[in-house]
């Protein structure tokens, strides 16, 4: 018997029989049933659909709570910090509360903890962990907390041609911090567009904590602040910049937006005198060109 997805409806006890009809070698005799049976409980082990956490904050005292949801049997919870040279610890046992809640043949497992950030801690990574041993599965959920001391102090980088930009994450859900979020620049209808054509760039820092602000600007006009720029009727190349920045860093982005038509002096008599070169570029932009900081 094979069962394959398994689901809750499966759990429970499966009996296999078998029957052999023997007549002791006589055939004048009629046949006498022998039967074996054997039983087996099966139990369905269920991982957790769902972690979260959220905490609390008073200066140095934190109060942190981790749920994992949808879990058969209830999932283990354990908590460690990780030191900015990439130690990690478990906390230990204080102040720690549990909560196991059945939510219909499954459970939800809640922890609450309170800690408190030690006077030289700079920047700290507590760490949810969930276990569930039954299924072989491991998820974590992590939060950072960044001292105000340093929450002005930024971090100065220069990179080119779509390398990573030095943002710090504040959770993920498979334990892997990005080593960099990255800022990643859209066009619509693309950095490619036909005489004229209206273009809106949009900016994004995917996993990025604290959320950046973005301030764009191109030549000497006053900056926009917000997500998107909306460029109306465009009618030559352009290069717009955009500041990306939260507490921990900042970076100046390049973005540029071409016409397809090399030659387009004839519709635009503002054109620029001498000649003009076009690069020709492939694809999207995915992160700009970071041009420098200041």
């Amino acid at each position: 018997l094979e069962i394959h997805p398994t689901h809750l409806s499966d759990e429970g006890e499966y009996k296999c029989r078998i029957v052999v009809w023997d007549n002791t070698g006589n055939s004048t005799e009629p046949s006498v049933p022998i039967s074996k049976e054997a039983r087996m409980m099966l139990k369905v082990n269920v991982p957790p659909e769902k972690v979260e956490i959220t905490h609390l904050t008073s200066g140095r005292n934190l109060s942190l709570r981790c749920k994992s949801e949808g879990a058969k049997p209830p999932a283990d919870i354990l908590w460690t910090k990780t030191s900015p040279d990439g130690v990690e610890t478990e906390i230990p046992d204080l102040s720690k509360t549990r909560e196991i809640e059945p939510a219909g043949e499954l459970y939800d497992t809640a922890e609450q903890i309170f800690y408190q950030l030690e006077e030289n801690e700079m920047i700290a990574k507590i760490s949810c962990v969930v276990r569930h041993h039954n299924t072989n599965t491991t998820i974590y959920k992590n939060i950072t907390f960044v001292s105000p001391a340093i929450q002005n102090a930024l971090k100065v980088t220069m990179q080119r041609f779509a390398e990573p930009v030095l943002y710090s994450s504040i959770e993920n859900q498979d334990g892997q911090d990005n080593k960099a979020g990255l800022v990643k620049i859209s066009a619509d209808p693309g950095f490619k567009v036909p005489y004229n054509t209206s273009v809106t760039l949009k900016a994004s820092a995917p996993g990025v904590y604290p959320e950046p602000r973005y301030l764009w600007w191109v030549g000497d006009q006053t900056g926009i602040a917000g997500r998107e720029l909306h460029i109306d009727n465009l009618e030559e190349d352009k290069s717009y910049y955009v500041l990306a920045e939260n507490p921990l860093g900042r970076v100046v982005l390049e973005v540029p937006v071409h016409i397809t038509t090399s030659d387009y002096s004839q519709w635009n008599d503002s054109s620029r005198d001498g000649d003009v070169t076009v690069d020709d570029t492939t694809g999207g932009l995915d992160t700009g060109a970071i041009i420098g900081i200041v």
